[in-house]
């Protein structure tokens, strides 16, 4: 499939998560990723009652729910995503979106007729 990116699905720099200290493990306090450290902080301070242990993570990677061809995200949440099977997951309820197996993201207004 042939498709001119100009707004790539997969961006490789640092993004951050906000997670929770539990006895099971690492919890996620917020599906969102957050461009800064910053801002993860100012919502780590937001959604951490009192008593939690809350962690900021790393990933240098970051797959973004918007349209490769005109920058659209899917909706107002402008949502990114740590994985790329969460972000295919996170499409099929965005009526009209849909991503390909090269890790391309089409809003209804560019969705290719034929996906592969």
């Amino acid at each position: 499939m042939m498709a001119e990116v100009n707004y790539p699905a997969v961006v490789h720099a640092p993004h951050f998560a906000v997670d929770k200290v539990t006895n099971k493990g690492l919890e996620r306090l917020s599906d969102r990723l957050y461009s800064s450290r910053e801002d993860a902080s100012i919502w780590a301070s937001v959604l951490r009652e009192p008593g939690d242990v809350v962690l900021i993570g790393e990933y240098q990677v970051a797959y973004y729910a918007r349209c490769v061809v005109c920058g659209e995200f899917s909706n107002e949440d402008r949502m990114c995503f740590i994985d790329w099977p969460d972000l295919v997951l996170y499409l099929t309820h965005e009526p009209g979106w849909c991503c390909t197996s090269e890790q391309l993201v089409f809003c209804p207004n560019h969705r290719p007729s034929r996906e592969e």
